[in-house]
């Protein structure tokens, strides 16, 4: 995504102190195998989110334990990606082919209304597992594009503090869990819930002994 200076990682591996707190979701495109989207949910540490330590936050809307979260590193890979900069969010594929991209995704490329399915399927992994987990309220730091995108959908993004300057102008918003399990846009095609890691891990090793 072109956020931070590839140099600094040289295992071409982005981390940083808030993994250790966080849940991991990634997108995993089953007739390739290839993993093509990812994101992650940050857990509070001593009462406190990343966002907090980057922005002023209105005092009433400061993240409290374990009930709220924050999702950020919401991104896909490049070859599917229809922009390539955060300021027009990376919501998914391009209605036309590329010559650029990858045999793997050519499939998942042509296929219509794509574009949102994979942004909204990890939000919908993310609200089962915060209603499994008593998380009541999500917090974002983003751009007002993406804030754009997501109200459009239906989920109301309350900005909660002024913005700041972190790769660009960036500005705190906040959803409510109830907005989010409520959205009728559940009702299509998200009914497949999702799988841990490990799970997957265990039924791929489970279909090379079979083959």
């Amino acid at each position: 995504m072109g956020y931070e200076d590839k140099a600094r990682f040289p295992e071409a591996l982005e981390v940083d102190q808030w993994d250790d707190d966080s849940v991991h979701f990634i997108i995993r495109y089953k007739q390739t195998g290839q993993w093509i989207g990812a994101m992650r949910m940050v857990f509070p540490r001593d009462e406190s989110l990343p966002l907090q330590d980057l922005c002023a936050i209105d005092q009433d809307n400061n993240a409290q334990h374990s009930q709220s979260i924050e999702i950020s590193r919401l991104c896909l890979i490049q070859d599917i990606r229809k922009r390539k900069t955060d300021e027009e969010p990376p919501l998914g594929l391009n209605a036309q082919a590329d010559s650029q991209i990858s045999k793997d995704v050519t499939q998942l490329y042509s296929r219509r209304h794509i574009n949102k399915s994979l942004i909204w399927g990890l939000f919908r992994a993310a609200s089962l597992y915060s209603q499994a987990n008593n998380i009541d309220n999500w917090y974002f730091l983003g751009t007002k594009a993406l804030a754009r995108v997501i109200s459009r959908e239906g989920f109301k993004m309350q900005q909660i503090g002024e913005g700041c300057d972190h790769r660009g102008m960036r500005y705190p918003f906040k959803v409510e869990m109830r907005e989010i399990m409520n959205n009728d846009i559940w009702s299509e095609n998200f009914n497949n819930g999702y799988r841990l890691y490990s799970e997957l891990e265990q039924n791929d090793a489970l279909q090379r002994q079979a083959a």
